[in-house]
């Protein structure tokens, strides 16, 4: 009996020494750093180049829509905050193109606030300066103009989508 039990003990000892190596490797190799950098990288280059090394569509979409330079783009691009708004855009498109239902659509109102609330944040995050009349001149296209960038925003190929 007491053999019985020192085996069935030694084979969960095994078992948990074997368990805790998988658990510590995998933890260790998937840390969040890891995870953020491979998502990032791959957004970003989602975002900016196609399998091709083309430019995306959505990546001239911005250009045209902000009349940026690539440089200054590229560096949105690779801003967290900004990443997430185009993410975010990027998933109503698909959405929308895969449903029509316009409820996926972003609104008149949701450019606009979006643009406000996050304008000055994406500029100190990537040190770039404009002055008091670009940032109002900025605000004040986006509101005379959103219908277009709207129409601009969901007539751009975003890549592969099945209805």
């Amino acid at each position: 009996m007491n053999k019985k039990v020192t085996y069935i003990i030694s084979i969960l000892m095994i078992l948990l020494v074997i368990f805790t190596n998988i658990y510590i490797s995998i933890y260790k190799s998937i840390s969040p750093n890891i995870i953020k950098s491979s998502i990032s990288n791959n957004l970003l280059k989602g975002f900016i180049y196609d399998n091709n090394g083309k430019k995306t569509d959505i990546f001239n979409t911005i250009l045209k829509l902000t009349e940026l330079d690539e440089k200054t783009v590229i560096e949105i691009l690779e801003n967290e905050r900004a990443d997430e708004i185009i993410t975010d855009i990027v998933n109503s498109i698909y959405d929308y193109n895969l449903t029509g239902d316009s409820r996926y659509k972003y609104t008149k109102e949701k450019i606009i606030t979006t643009l406000e609330n996050n304008i000055d944040i994406i500029l100190d995050n990537i040190d770039t300066y404009i002055s008091k009349s670009d940032r109002e001149y900025a605000i004040r296209y986006t509101k005379e103009n959103t219908q277009y960038i709207l129409d601009t925003i969901y007539s751009t190929d975003i890549g592969d989508y099945t209805k």
